[in-house]
C-alpha cells in the first residue's frame, strides 16, 4: 500500500515478486520442459534446470527456493512441492513440505535425512513419495489415512503417483499397488499391462499398453467414467474430480467435474506433449515449450506466463497485484474474489495506480480517477464529479486523492474494524498544499509541499502521531497500523505498531530513494538499485531474492513484495564494412528488441530500421546512412 504511485522510472522493466502472491515471471525466448499442477498453484521446469511458479502462494508453494538449480523433475501437491535434482537428491518446500513444519500433524513422519538415488517424485494432498533407483519407494508427510505407509516388501516399482490421501505404485510387471484411504494396501487384480498411472483427489487412472484407459474410485462427477471409445492414449492426469487423457496425436480429452471449465479443453489445442491437473484447473505443455491453462482462476492458477515486461509502475493489494505498462494499460494478477483483478475494459491512458486491500484506483492522463473491486463501503466507486486529480492512494477500505490545487478528497470507510468512528476518510479542515497521500488500514497520511507530514484516523498504535520535528520529508507510506517517511537526506523514519519489527528501521540504512509499507513489513529502495526489507517475514515477504539488483520501483502488499527491475538493452556493435555501409549487430538471444535511428540525440523522433536478419548468433542490419550524423538505439516496443 504505497503513498500513491512511485514516480515512473525512466527505463521500462521487468517485475519480480516474492512473498504470498507470486506472479508468473516470463522470460522471452525461454521454453519449458515439464509442468506440475498443485491444488491451486503451478510449477514449470525451465530448460536450464530452474523452476518458475504461479498461483496461490499462502505457504510459499509458488516460490522456488533461492539458488535451486539443476532440477530434473518436479511435483506439486496440495500446498507443497518437490524438486528432484540431477544428482538424485530431493528438495521440498511449501506447507509441511518436509514433515517437520507446523507440528504436530506431520512431525513424526519427516522427509528422511540424506535421501538420495531418487529417480522420480510425487506430491499428494499433504504427503510425498520418492522412487529410488533400486525400485523401492520412500514416503513421508501426512499419514492419517496410511498414505505414507509403504506396503512392506514392495519392490520393482517403475512409477509412482500421489492423490489427496492415497498413493499408487506401478510395478515393472504392469501391476498396480494402492495404499491409503483406510490404511490398507490393495493389489488391483483386474489391472495388468499398465504403462501409466495417475492419482486424483479420490479417483485414479491407468493407461494400458493398448492405449485404453481404466478408472476407479470416486465417480460423483463422472471422473471415473471413461468416455466410450477413448483409445490411443499415452498419458493421463487426475485432478480433484476431473480427468484428462492425452492421445498419441497430441490432442486432449477431458471428463468429470466441469464446474470451472476444467474439463473443457480449449478449442484448437494441439501438439501437446504433457498434461497435468490441479484441484479444479488443467495445464498442457505443447511441443514448442509453451504452456496452456484452463479452468478455475481464483488464484491466477490458469493465467500462464503473462508478458511482464515494459512495466513502468507496480502496486500491491492484500492478495493481488497490478502493473502499469508503458502504453498506459494495466496488467493484474492474484486473487479476484471481489473483481479486484478484473481491470475495466475501457481503462486506458493510465499514469498511476494504487491498490487497496481488495480494490484499486487508477489515475488517467486527463486527471480522472477510476475505481474497481470490492465496494462494500463505497471504496470501489469514485466520488461524483471528482476531477483534476494528480495523486491517489488506497487503504483497507478507503481512498484518498490529491487535486491539482493541493487539496485532498477522501471517501470510503470511516471506522475501525469494530465499527468505531476514527475518521480516516474525513480530511482535516484546511489541509492544503498537499503533494502526496498514503492510506493505511484505518489511518491516513498527507505530505505537504514544505516537507511536513499530516496524519489522521486511527491512532491506537501511534500511527497517526507524527514524530515531533519531522521535516524535509519527500515520500510517505502507510502500512496496516504504522507509518513511514523518507527524508531528503535518504534516511527513513518510522512510527506506529512494531509488533513484527516493521517500524524498526535497520541501523545505518541510508541513500534511500523510495519506501513501501505492507501490512507488517517494510521495503526501502536504495540509490544503487538494491532493496532492503524488514518486519514480518512469515511467508518470505521480507526476504529479498538473492541477486536482485537494478530495481527502480518497489511495492509491498499484505504478505508479499514486488520490485520493478530495469532491463538493460543488449550490447550493440556498429562496424563500418565499407565507406558507404554500416553493419549493426546484437545477440540473437536478446529477443524483442528493435533497432531505431535518429539524426539527433534527445529527440522523440526515432524510426524503426527495417530488414533485420538473424543468423542464430546475431541479429544484424546493414545500413547505408544518409549524409550527417546518425544515432542508433535498441528499443523494446
Amino acid at each position: 500500500m504505497l503513498a500513491g504511485p512511485p514516480p515512473r522510472p525512466a527505463t521500462e522493466g521487468v517485475v519480480y515478486g516474492w512473498g504470498v502472491t507470486v506472479l508468473p515471471n516470463a522470460e522471452p525466448g525461454l521454453r519449458f520442459t515439464s509442468i506440475a499442477a498443485g491444488g491451486y498453484h503451478n510449477l514449470v521446469l525451465k530448460a536450464d534446470g530452474r523452476i518458475a511458479g504461479w498461483g496461490l502462494n499462502d505457504w510459499g508453494q509458488s516460490t522456488a527456493p533461492a539458488g535451486l538449480s539443476n532440477v530434473a523433475a518436479i511435483a506439486a501437491g496440495g500446498y507443497h512441492n518437490l524438486a528432484l535434482k540431477a544428482d538424485g537428491s530431493v528438495m521440498a518446500w511449501g506447507r509441511n513440505a518436509d514433515g517437520r513444519l507446523y507440528a504436530p500433524l506431520h512431525s513424526s513422519n519427516p522427509m528422511p535425512e540424506g535421501l538420495s538415488n531418487v529417480v522420480a517424485v510425487a506430491a499428494g494432498g499433504g504427503h510425498s513419495l520418492a522412487l529410488k533407483a533400486d525400485g523401492t519407494v520412500v514416503a513421508w508427510g501426512d499419514n492419517e489415512a496410511g498414505q505414507s505407509t509403504v506396503p512392506a516388501g514392495m519392490s520393482n516399482v517403475v512409477s509412482i503417483a500421489a492423490g489427496d490421501n492415497h498413493s499408487l505404485a506401478l510395478r515393472a510387471d504392469g501391476t498396480v499397488v494402492t495404499w491409503g484411504w483406510d490404511g490398507q494396501s490393495t493389489l488391483l487384480a483386474s489391472l495388468s499391462n499398465v504403462v501409466v498411472i495417475a492419482a486424483g483427489g479420490s479417483h485414479d487412472l491407468a493407461v494400458n499398453a493398448d492405449g485404453t484407459v481404466i478408472a476407479w474410485g470416486s465417480d460423483f462427477y463422472g471422473e471415473s467414467t471413461v468416455p466410450t471409445g477413448l483409445s490411443n492414449v499415452v498419458a493421463v492426469a487426475a485432478g480433484g474430480s476431473h480427468s484428462l487423457a492425452l492421445k498419441a496425436d497430441g490432442s486432449i480429452v477431458g471428463w468429470g467435474n466441469n464446474g470451472d471449465g476444467q474439463s473443457t479443453v480449449p478449442a484448437d489445442l494441439d501438439n501437446v506433449v504433457a498434461i497435468v491437473a490441479g484441484e479444479n484447473h488443467s495445464l498442457a505443455l505443447k511441443a514448442d515449450g509453451t504452456v496452456v491453462a484452463w479452468g478455475s482462476n481464483t488464484h491466477s492458477q490458469s493465467t500462464v506466463a503473462a508478458d511482464l515486461e515494459r512495466m513502468v509502475a507496480i502496486t500491491v493489494g492484500a492478495y493481488h497485484s497490478l502493473a502499469l505498462r508503458s502504453d498506459g494499460t494495466v496488467l493484474s494478477w492474484g486473487d479476484n474474489q471481489y473483481g479486484q483483478r478484473t481491470v475495466p475494459s475501457s481503462l486506458a491512458n493510465v499514469v498511476a495506480l494504487a491498490a487497496g486491500s481488495v480494490h484499486n484506483l487508477a489515475l488517467t492522463a486527463d486527471g480522472i480517477a477510476v475505481a474497481w473491486g470490492r465496494n462494500l463501503i463505497g471504496e470501489g466507486t469514485v466520488s461524483a464529479g471528482l476531477s483534476n486529480v494528480v495523486a491517489i492512494a488506497g487503504g483497507f477500505a478507503h481512498n484518498l486523492t490529491v487535486k491539482a490545487d493541493g487539496t485532498v478528497v477522501g471517501w470510503g470507510n470511516n471506522s475501525d474494524e469494530y465499527g468505531k468512528f476514527v475518521g480516516q476518510s474525513t480530511v482535516p479542515e484546511g489541509l492544503n498544499n498537499v503533494v502526496a497521500v498514503a492510506a493505511g488500514f484505518y489511518h491516513s497520511l498527507a505530505l505537504k509541499t514544505d516537507g511536513i507530514v499530516v496524519a489522521w484516523g486511527d491512532n491506537r498504535d501511534g500511527q497517526s502521531t507524527v514524530p515531533t520535528g519531522l521535516s524535509n520529508v519527500v515520500s510517505i507510506a502507510a502500512g496496516q497500523r504504522y507509518s513511514l517517511a523518507l527524508k531528503s537526506d535518504g534516511r527513513v523514519v518510522a512510527w506506529g505498531a512494531n509488533d513484527r519489527g516493521q517500524s524498526t528501521v535497520p541501523t545505518g540504512l541510508s541513500n534511500v530513494v523510495a519506501i513501501a509499507a505492507g501490512e507488517r513489513h517494510s521495503l526501502a529502495l536504495k540509490s544503487d538499485g538494491m532493496v532492503v526489507a524488514w518486519g514480518s517475514n512469515f511467508l518470505g515477504e521480507s526476504t529479498v531474492p538473492e541477486g536482485l539488483s537494478g530495481v527502480v520501483a518497489i511495492a509491498a502488499g499484505g504478505l508479499n513484495s514486488l520490485a520493478l527491475r530495469r532491463v538493460a538493452p543488449p550490447a550493440l556493435t556498429i562496424q563500418r564494412t565499407d565507406p558507404e555501409t554500416v553493419a549493426v549487430k546484437w545477440p540473437s538471444a536478446s529477443t524483442g528488441w528493435v533497432l531505431q535511428d535518429s539524426s539527433h540525440l534527445g529527440t522523440t523522433n526515432w524510426l524503426d530500421v527495417p530488414s533485420m536478419a538473424d543468423d542464430g548468433t546475431n541479429i544484424s542490419v546493414t545500413i547505408k546512412p544518409s549524409l550527417g550524423d546518425r544515432f542508433y538505439r535498441l528499443f523494446k516496443p
